[in-house]
């Protein structure tokens, strides 16, 4: 049986064809104009002072570990239906990751309750990735997160405690 469900459907027209022409014409394409405008325009949108474009997801969940402190020997719980950018970006700062089931074959995204079962004294973090437009339930993760204490990065936010 074949997997019939498109994971993206691009519909690229002529206005973004033009916008990367224009782009590449300027010689800068990782740090130019379009760059620093869409830093701006980001941190404006998130009534914050700064935004920083990074490469991708897999920079952007490394720099997260990093500034959360995540090392050696810390457990950060994962959806066990991710990229890989999730996983290396653990591995890469030398914490383990643990492995959340999904809610359900109808709702893909991390199940609270087996989060909840993976906490040990080692969790520092849990990743959520929202998934196949099923958003995970955020009220509950935030509300285990705070009770043990334990820091939440979704797309690249981290949630306080």
């Amino acid at each position: 049986m074949g997997y019939d469900i498109p994971l993206f459907d691009l519909n690229y027209g002529r206005e973004e064809e033009e916008a990367v022409l224009k782009t590449l014409r300027t010689k800068w394409i990782s740090m130019g104009t379009k760059v620093q405008e869409m830093e701006y325009q980001f941190s404006k949108y998130l009534g914050v002072k700064y935004a920083v474009g990074l490469t991708n997801c897999t920079a952007a969940l490394h720099l997260a570990m990093k500034i959360l402190n995540i090392g050696l020997g810390d457990e950060v719980i994962v959806p066990s239906l991710t990229f890989i950018a999730t996983v290396n970006a653990v591995r890469y700062v030398g914490a383990n990751p643990v492995f959340a089931d999904v809610t359900s074959y109808d709702d893909f995204s991390i199940d609270p309750s087996d989060i909840e079962r993976k906490i040990t004294t080692k969790t520092k973090a849990i990743i959520v990735m929202h998934y196949g437009g099923f958003s995970c339930d955020m009220k509950r993760i935030m509300k285990i997160a705070k009770a043990k204490n334990i820091l939440v990065v979704e797309r690249g936010r981290k949630w306080g405690n």
